[in-house]
């Protein structure tokens, strides 16, 4: 009975008892710290990628617009290609010369009409 009373005494008054006692609810909070860490730094990250993501959808609206204009620009130089290349059909076809043409001569009125507007 000695002996248990030694190693009673020995475990109790050397705090290894107490320590495994509270072994298991202090690394449980330290593992709740740790894990609050993580979701503060994970929260921070979310916040800047959203931050990169709104200012990027700003970019990419901008470059939406002048792609719309600029298939804007490309369907009117098409249409314009277009009818610059009936015209020379045309032309090619007539059997007058190029100064009697009527389908040049129309041309020339049309254009300069259209330089006209252009520069009022």
């Amino acid at each position: 009975m000695e002996t248990v009373s030694i190693i009673l005494n020995f475990l109790l008054a050397s705090g290894l008892v107490g320590t495994l006692l509270f072994f298991r609810a202090k690394r449980r909070q330290e593992v709740a710290q740790a894990d609050s860490a993580e979701i503060s730094n994970t929260e921070q990250v979310v916040k800047i990628q959203a931050e990169h993501i709104t200012r990027l959808d700003g970019r990419v609206e901008k470059l939406e617009e002048k792609v719309d204009k600029l298939e804007v620009i490309i369907d009117r130089k098409d249409s314009e290609i277009d009818r610059k290349q009936t015209i020379i059909r045309q032309a090619y076809k007539c059997e007058v010369s190029n100064e009697k043409c009527p389908v040049l001569i129309k041309y020339a009125e049309v254009e300069k009409r259209r330089k006209e507007q252009n520069h009022e």
